[in-house]
């Protein structure tokens, strides 16, 4: 998946799982950890990103990311009901957030028990 840019060309996975960690304030080390990627390849990423979206600094490349609707600036929810359907209401595959994913599950054995709590009770 890309997204559209002009005129400096399309965000790569990479180059979007660069920017929301960069977003979230971790630095080339963490985030090379976090996704699986070496030290050098989340630096080239975040380079190349800067250039895409015309920005001069990381901050930049951020805030005009958050302008162009690319990063929503907004803080997610995770690891609870309310996360997993705002996973759901981005197009995003919820099951892919494990915090989330739990959470869900949670969500629904509490529903059932209610649901079964109140029948019996009727």
């Amino acid at each position: 998946m890309t997204r559209a840019l002009a005129p400096g060309g399309q965000l790569t996975e990479l180059d979007l799982a660069v920017l929301q960690h960069a977003a979230h304030g971790l630095t080339i080390a963490a985030t090379a950890r976090a996704i699986g990627k070496s030290a050098v390849a989340v630096q080239d990423a975040r380079h190349r990103l800067m250039g895409k979206l015309g920005a001069t600094t990381l901050v930049h490349a951020v805030f005009l990311a958050c302008q162009a609707g690319i990063l929503d600036g907004r803080p997610r929810r995770h690891g609870d009901h309310a996360g997993y359907e705002a996973h759901r209401r981005r197009g995003e595959d919820p099951t892919q957030c494990e915090p989330c994913r739990l959470g869900e599950r949670a969500h629904r054995q509490a529903m059932r028990n209610r649901n079964n709590e109140n029948q019996e009770a009727a």
